[in-house]
């Protein structure tokens, strides 16, 4: 079932959209370039399964975990996938469904992987394996909190209840 929305509701959405897209901005701007680094390369080298993929071809088809890395936004987001190429390029060309732009308040949702392209990612970092979903929380765990996009825990999530319940936030403010 399709939904739709009144004018208003679709420029109050904007107008609140606008203001954490904002708000995000400003808080990637505040953070440490070098702790962000240092954090990075510390998983890294702390998970030698994880090597650089300059070409996505080499993992197409592949199933496992990847690190797409945002360096202007001293960010990454970790996911998980039977395939690692096609996953990330959904990423970059997924359109937000309008109503999941924000995941929670306004003050405290975290921007969406889906909000960055192809250009914003700089490095990707790819461990191939079959046993994907069961790891990706404990990689997730590997992160200070304010360089980390995920927006709920890493691994299966029996939908949406649960995603709630096992959202991730952070103070914009």
């Amino acid at each position: 079932m399709k939904k739709h929305y009144t004018d208003s509701v679709i420029k109050k959405h904007t107008e609140v959209y606008l203001y954490n897209f904002d708000l995000s901005m400003e808080y990637f701007r505040s953070l440490s370039k070098e702790r962000f680094n240092e954090v990075l390369q510390d998983f890294i080298d702390k998970n030698s399964d994880f090597t650089e993929i300059t070409d996505l071809t080499l993992v197409n088809g592949t199933s496992g975990y990847y690190v797409m890395v945002l360096d202007e936004y001293s960010q990454v987001y970790i996911g998980t996938s039977r395939d690692i190429k096609k996953r990330i390029q959904q990423h970059w060309t997924m359109q937000m469904y309008f109503d999941r732009m924000i995941f929670g308040d306004t003050n405290h949702s975290i921007l969406s992987v889906n909000s960055f392209r192809a250009l914003d990612t700089t490095r990707i970092f790819a461990y191939a394996t079959s046993n994907i979903f069961t790891l990706e929380d404990q990689f997730m765990n590997q992160f200070e909190s304010e360089y980390l996009l995920n927006r709920t825990a890493g691994g299966v999530l029996g939908g949406l209840s649960e995603a709630v319940a096992k959202r991730k936030i952070r103070s914009l403010l």
